[in-house]
């Protein structure tokens, strides 16, 4: 029979694949604002260079493909849903594959580390781009929901070609 601690550790998991399945579905369909209820008012959101372990990058000494605060976040999916926003007008079709995920350890300010792996295939204009790599997650719980305080995507790519560009949000 499962001890107490034990239950509380696979609901603990059970709320963090939740959130994680549920922040890949808000993407898939677009649902822009929805995905960005998932996190917190200090969030943010890197995609490191494909030319530096995404442990040795720094954004405040490499330069990153994405480096969002929230501020810059509401605006990336303001300007993603506009029509004028020629680079995902018409939308891609997408589908976010989450898995491997692993809780890492409770960090000193009381929030979860994460990490999982993912696949993202895009569709566009007759081609089908992949992406592939890891993310690492800081999570905290914020009134009983589990929120994204920090998201990192680290492409297991050697660059972007031939994708050339990341119009979507990883």
């Amino acid at each position: 029979m499962a001890s107490e601690s034990d239950l509380q550790e696979m609901f603990q998991y059970f709320r963090i694949q939740k959130l994680l399945n549920e922040e890949a579905k808000y993407l898939d369909d677009w649902r822009l604002q929805d995905w960005l209820s998932l996190y917190t008012e200090d969030a943010s959101y890197y995609v490191p260079p494909t030319d530096i372990a995404a442990a040795e990058a720094d954004p405040t000494k490499h330069l990153y493909y994405i480096a969002d605060n929230r501020g810059r976040m509401e605006e990336r999916v303001t300007r993603l849903e506009k029509k004028t926003c020629h680079a995902e007008f018409p939308r891609s079709k997408v589908q976010h594959v989450v898995s491997n995920i692993v809780v890492n350890d409770s960090l000193e300010n009381g929030r979860l580390s994460v990490s999982a792996s993912f696949v993202i295939y895009r569709s566009k204009n007759g081609s089908t781009d992949m992406f592939m790599g890891s993310y690492l997650y800081e999570l905290a719980d914020i009134e009983g929901q589990l929120r994204i305080c920090k998201k990192v995507c680290s492409l297991a790519l050697d660059g972007l070609r031939p994708q050339a560009k990341i119009s979507i949000i990883l």
